[in-house]
């Protein structure tokens, strides 16, 4: 099955003043009874969280993400490929959960919780 990508009739990019993100966190603890904790790295490669609030967008266009999120990712267990908003690059993204608002004169607001999967796509 080939891997998805963003449609390119929704818009490509977040506004980029809505745009963060985290690394996921990626270390491992014990706390032995006596002494400090003992930590390691869990992985050699770290997702990243992003939320993002994408610029209004159409009824129509609500109908396109939402085939493609329930449709094409199974509902967001399959990744796609998408450009990093800050850097460029292209990676595999899944989308964690999102939200629609309606703002009035027929426009409405996706906001998402995206995952960008480690290493850039290739």
């Amino acid at each position: 099955m080939a891997t998805a990508v963003w449609p390119t009739t929704l818009p490509s990019r977040p506004l980029s003043s809505s745009i963060g993100w985290e690394p996921q966190d990626n270390k491992v603890s014990f706390r032995p009874d006596v002494g400090p904790s003992i930590d390691r790295r869990r992985s050699s490669a770290v997702a990243f969280e992003y939320s993002a609030k994408f610029p209004a967008i159409t009824a129509a266009q609500v109908a396109i993400f939402e085939t493609f999120f329930h449709t094409t990712l199974a509902s967001g267990a399959l990744h796609y490929l998408w450009a990093d908003p800050i850097s460029g690059t292209s990676y595999k993204w899944k989308i964690a959960a999102y939200q629609i608002s309606t703002i009035g004169g027929g426009l409405h607001e996706l906001s998402a919780k995206l995952m960008r999967l480690p290493g850039a796509a290739v």
